[in-house]
């Protein structure tokens, strides 16, 4: 291969690195960065915060539910973890130990903040959430406006409400069951 053979080849090559590193720079900027530091002075640990969520039992009165009428109990809500959590609302169900004879009604549930029980009992409740048990929330939970800072405790709300046009087949369901799921993640 002559001197002429040699330069093709050469320029050849040439082109097909610099198209390489042109490619290699489309759509944005890159870099080629290193580093490496000494761990002489023992193993290096890296942790991170937990995350705990705790809540009080909820009492709702005992009064009976008819259409019309909204119940309202009081929980408080600790974040007995390390980090932020954000609340959210994963699952709603009502049941009855006669659901086998009778529809359980459509219940509107709904979750608020209060600044304290007599707040919430007396309706005065910030809304972050409502729905139904036949709503089902998103898997990873219905996000609502509630943050507790860790070691932060809030009052929360629960209502339980049966519309005006509450049907005559929700007589006689004797007690109904609620469970609101509440999920914490972290912020």
């Amino acid at each position: 291969m002559g001197a002429r053979g040699t330069w093709l080849v050469v320029g050849v090559v040439a082109t097909v690195v610099a198209a390489v590193v042109s490619l290699g720079e489309v759509g944005g900027s890159s870099a080629r960065l290193s580093d490496s530091a000494s761990t002489s002075d023992g193993p290096v640990v890296v942790t991170s915060g937990s995350a705990s969520l705790t809540l009080d039992a909820l009492a709702l009165p005992a009064d009976p539910l008819y259409p019309g009428l909204t119940l309202r109990g009081p929980v408080t809500a600790t974040n007995t973890g390390t980090v932020g959590l954000s609340l959210g609302v994963a699952a709603a169900t009502v049941t009855s130990v006669h659901a086998d004879t009778a529809p359980v009604p459509a219940l509107l549930l709904g979750l608020g903040t209060a600044n304290s029980s007599t707040d919430c009992r007396a309706g005065r409740a910030a809304s972050v959430w409502s729905g139904t048990a036949t709503d089902r929330p998103a898997a990873a939970s219905a996000p609502t406006s509630v943050v507790l800072a860790a070691g932060e405790s809030r009052t929360l709300c629960v209502s339980v409400a049966m519309g005006d046009d509450g049907r005559s087949a929700s007589q006689g369901l004797g007690d109904l069951a609620l469970t609101l799921r509440l999920t914490g993640t972290q912020v």
